[in-house]
């Protein structure tokens, strides 16, 4: 299995952040919570991706 780039990372994490209704809308499920730090990780994992992919060269 090859690794996900950076951008297919965060548009993963932007489709799980798109699940969870504004704050506003009260407070959050369990799935919401998992979902937003789901999108936290992938982000994370993308940034660190970028970094590697910087330091190689």
């Amino acid at each position: 299995m090859s690794t996900p780039t950076p951008a297919a990372l965060r548009y993963r994490a932007d489709e799980l952040e798109s699940r969870v209704p504004p704050v506003t809308a009260g407070p959050r499920t369990d799935d919401e919570r998992m979902w937003l730090e789901k999108a936290a990780a992938l982000r994370a994992e993308a940034d660190r991706l970028e970094a590697d992919r910087t330091t190689e060269k």
